[in-house]
């Protein structure tokens, strides 16, 4: 069964969770050491006065020992947040495993939910396939 954990918050929460209440399709593709990821997460648009959720599914079907990395970080350039967590499987261990971040601050004029973020996904190893959706 694969680990999850924090491993930096600065007004942002990284947490394990077991699913999404998203309802979109989410984002898919796949990540490895040599084949990271950048993207720009949105929250749902006409979802007034929500804040940013991320919710990122990870899938190691080849049993070997691995690590994935994910972080954001804030797209404004004024670093009012950061997070990183990592999903870690042993060697011969396989499966599913989710990570989470929420709780995101408001933008600079203190009153503006914080509605996009940017997320780096890279393993240590073989790839993985994730899929991100966004609340």
């Amino acid at each position: 069964m694969a680990t999850v954990s924090a491993t930096l918050a600065n007004n942002v929460t990284v947490q394990p969770v077991s699913g999404t209440s998203s309802t979109g399709l989410g984002s898919s593709f796949n990540v490895g050491s040599l084949a990271p990821v950048e993207d720009q997460p949105q929250s749902s648009p006409g979802v007034p006065g929500l804040g940013l959720t991320v919710d990122i599914q990870v899938e190691n079907t080849k049993g070997t020992a691995n690590t994935l990395t994910a972080t954001v970080e804030d797209t404004s350039g004024s670093g009012a947040f950061s997070g990183q967590g990592t999903i870690t499987w042993g060697d011969g261990d396989s499966g599913i495993a989710w990570i989470e971040f929420t709780g995101f601050p408001v933008q600079g004029d203190g009153v503006t939910p914080t509605d996009r973020c940017k997320l780096t996904l890279q393993t240590s190893g073989d790839d993985v396939s994730v899929r991100w959706f966004t609340i």
